[in-house]
């Protein structure tokens, strides 16, 4: 589908051309004074910088010039139509190509205008000695352009129910207080959950960042986010887009009551070789993409440096983080509609500390997709294979957790004869196969002098697998220009052996009720294993844990934020399957200015789920509920000078417990507010900013202790009131983001400057209560921080 942006200045430049013609040819001398030798010149107007795509819709003016003009020089005099004796005109295609017949040998004047570019003017010689010119015009974008110009190939959606949020992976890149990551950008959306310390949990409308789907190319990964999470395991220049579904999601994806992440990267160009190699604070890292032969490819790594940098400045709280992460993909059509890719990427993280710990942990993913597409059919079928790898050494014990996950996705579109009616199919299905093995060392005491064991050596194996296998089938109609959506999902979850079966109905409805108003709506049932686990003692973060001469009140939403599985495997036969029901109904209006305005409503509602297990008591899963309203503002990068949001999310999210009564959900936020915007300026600079306002999370505040006594030593317990008894304050912070720009024909140079938390507010992140329970401090969360880089496009 090509599709044309700001087509009133399109007409406003070819305007402007056929007025210079007509001026030009009536005022052209006789035919006998022209040159008499013509030639046919051909070309492309690139848009200068690394990725030097072409300019569609750009009219290309050859004029005649004087003797005394020096080719290969810019033109800075103005043009004067009546003294000129010729000129030819063209108009680019969709590739930024343009071919002129019958242009006369000898200098020339070559003017190229296109809408949201600076004008093109340029001195040249056209020789004439094989009878044909190729001339590369590199014209550089007006960032200040109130227009643009853009022609685009966009495939046709692989599903008929879109997803909620779609943000551009390189937009999301320049925005305040993302660090360059488009997934840190996408945070700022509405219905997204403050993620606290700035950690990289997403967490949808009140929901566990646990139960939300993390999909990287139609299949999944362990995480979304390193273990520091300044960054997403996908490197940013290889992200096309991002994707979020707080709530109703397409039936091709299933198991996830949290809503679905889904991150796009993106191929290969397949003109020349391009590339991008970028330094800062946190890490450094390059991409190159190239033609081969009919396909692409395109490779990039990254690693970090973040833990040195933090480490120089005395930054550090504990531990010392690195990560790494790389992607490669090959695409390539076979024939006319075939198309084959073949991907690999991964990403490793390590946090050490001397004293406390040492942990790491890495996966590996290797993709196979193949693509038909003819008249009537759409196919894709793509195996997947990802090892997963992870170790934690504490005081004498390690543990280790391997595993091999095998995915297949499967998906068919059928186009019948009846234009209002498609069918969609398919299925996907997941097997994780894990092994941990637990060593613990002997431990020795000394003795009147003498080693005496404290501790027998021990080593402790367990392995086991998990399934989830999913089909569905959608009917999307076309009902006029309202387009519905039916579709049924079914789900078989397989944990610890103990197979469970569900069905899940969607329904997805969106239409104009006014040329300007779109009326969207959505009802479905996502049913999610519910799994009991068993705990490995390994203690990486402890809720309670020691840290100096205090007691860390941790909140456990950090507690599992650390490679759960390492700790974490499902009980034998303990587990089973419940319903998450998502209703969400809203408008979409187009307002002047360029601007999009976005209204939801929701409710969520997860049914609740009792297990019982063998020796001990039943396991009750509460009832988890929320309900809200989001609004969004929103101004494409396309439009004009200004680009960003404004959201804002209304919510309320409850827990229940076996008594009956209502609890505050960890992430019940009640009030969500992000102004992100962003102003391109004069000479090259770009200006951004994010504002947060952000109600904080329950507290379980301690309002008591317990004293004992063991051997004449006291110890203390602390005694806790429900959560929500009391809150974390508001949240408020200020992030600003400069960019400078420089551009060449070939090559543009960008340096920015991303600082957050500007104002420098210390957010009481986590609490610090003295050893015997009685007094608190706060441990603050991140304090202003900047990153400062400079990236090369060549």
């Amino acid at each position: 589908m090509v599709r044309r942006l700001a087509p009133t200045s399109l007409a406003a430049a070819l305007v402007l051309g056929s007025s210079l013609l007509a001026r030009v040819a009536a005022a052209s001398p006789p035919e006998h004074e022209r040159s008499a030798v013509e030639l046919r010149v051909s070309g492309r107007v690139i848009e200068a910088g690394g990725e030097r795509r072409g300019v569609a819709g750009a009219v290309v003016l050859i004029v005649d010039a004087p003797a005394s003009a020096r080719p290969g020089k810019r033109a800075h005099e103005p043009l004067d139509p009546d003294a000129i004796a010729w000129m030819r005109r063209a108009e680019t295609d969709t590739e930024g190509h343009f071919v002129i017949d019958e242009v006369p040998a000898g200098k020339v004047r070559v003017v190229v205008v296109a809408p949201g570019y600076t004008r093109f003017e340029q001195w040249a010689a056209l020789d004439g000695a094989s009878g044909t010119d190729e001339l590369d015009l590199y014209i550089r974008p007006d960032l200040r352009s109130d227009y643009r110009t853009v022609v685009e190939s966009e495939p046709e959606p692989d599903y008929a129910v879109e997803p909620e949020h779609v943000l551009d992976g390189q937009q999301g890149r320049g925005y305040a207080g993302s660090g360059d990551d488009p997934l840190l950008a996408a945070q700022n959306l509405p219905g997204v959950a403050r993620s606290p310390l700035g950690l990289g949990l997403i967490g949808f409308r009140g929901g566990d960042p646990r139960e939300a789907g993390l999909y990287v190319d139609g299949h999944p990964v362990p995480r979304a986010f390193h273990v520091l999470p300044i960054a997403s395991v996908l490197s940013p220049p290889m992200v096309a887009q991002v994707q979020l579904s707080p709530g109703n999601y397409s039936a091709a994806y299933g198991s996830f009551g949290g809503g679905l992440v889904e991150i796009e990267s993106r191929p290969g160009g397949r003109e020349g070789i391009h590339g991008q190699a970028h330094l800062d604070l946190f890490d450094f890292g390059t991409t190159v993409s190239g033609a081969v032969g009919k396909g692409s490819v395109h490779v990039g790594v990254r690693r970090s440096h973040v833990g040195d940098v933090l480490r120089a400045i005395d930054a550090l709280p504990v531990g010392s983080p690195h990560f790494w992460d790389y992607l490669a993909r090959f695409d390539y059509p076979l024939r006319p509609g075939h198309e084959l890719t073949v991907r690999a990427l991964g990403a490793g993280d390590r946090l050490t500390d001397d004293e406390l710990f040492d942990f790491g942990a890495s996966f590996h993913r290797f993709d196979l997709e193949y693509r038909r597409s003819s008249e009537d059919w759409t196919m894709l079928v793509s195996p997947s294979l990802r090892l997963d790898g992870s170790r934690l050494i504490r005081g004498n014990s390690e543990l280790r957790r391997v595993a091999e996950v095998y995915s297949l996705r499967a998906a068919f579109t059928r186009r019948t004869q009846l234009p209002w009616l498609k069918l969609e199919f398919g299925s996907d299905l997941v097997v994780e196969r894990w092994r941990r093995q637990q060593r613990v060392e002997q431990v020795f005491y000394t003795f009147d002098g003498e080693q005496v064991p404290y501790a027998e050596p021990r080593v402790d194996n367990s392995r086991g697998d998990q399934m989830r296998l999913g089909m569905w089938f959608g009917v999307p109609l076309e009902l006029g220009a309202w387009r519905l959506v039916p579709a049924a999902r079914a789900n078989l979850f397989a944990y610890s052996g103990y197979p469970q079966l569900r069905l899940d109905p969607r329904v997805d409805l969106r239409g104009p009720v006014h040329p300007r108003v779109e009326l969207l709506a959505a009802l479905g049932m996502y049913s999610t294993p519910v799994v009991l686990v068993r705990t490995a003692d390994s203690d990486l973060i402890d809720e309670d844990g020691e840290i100096g001469d205090g007691r860390a009140d941790v909140p456990q939403y950090l507690l599992t934020y650390f490679e759960p599985g390492i700790q974490t495997d499902a009980e034998d036969r303990s587990s089973s399957a419940t319903y998450v029901i998502h209703a969400s109904t809203g408008v979409r209006v187009d307002l002047p200015w360029d601007l999009e305005a976005r209204a939801t409503g929701f409710w969520r509602e997860g049914l609740p789920k009792t297990l019982d297990r063998t020796g001990r008591d039943p396991y009750y899963y509460g009832r988890r509920r929320s309900m809200g309203l989001e609004l969004l503002l929103r101004r494409s990068l396309v439009s004009g000078v200004v680009d960003g949001w404004v959201g804002y999310t209304l919510m309320w999210a409850r827990v229940d417990t076996e008594d009956g009564s209502w609890l505050p959900a960890v992430f019940d936020q009640r009030h969500n507010f992000v102004a992100l915007l962003s102003a391109n300026l004069p000479r090259g600079f770009r200006l951004g900013l994010r504002f947060r306002l952000v109600s904080g999370n329950p507290e379980t505040p301690v309002v008591g202790r317990q004293i004992g006594s063991n051997n004449g030593r006291w110890s203390y317990r602390p005694i806790r009131a429900p959560r929500g008894t009391t809150y974390q304050p508001l949240f408020h912070q200020l992030d600003l983001r400069l960019d400078k720009q420089w551009v060449l024909d070939r090559t543009s140079v960008t340096a920015y400057l991303d600082v957050q938390n500007v104002y420098n507010r210390l957010y009481p992140e986590v609490w610090i209560y003295t050893s015997d329970w009685a007094e608190r401090r706060s441990l603050i969360g991140l304090p202003i921080y900047p990153s400062l880089g400079v990236q090369v496009d060549f």
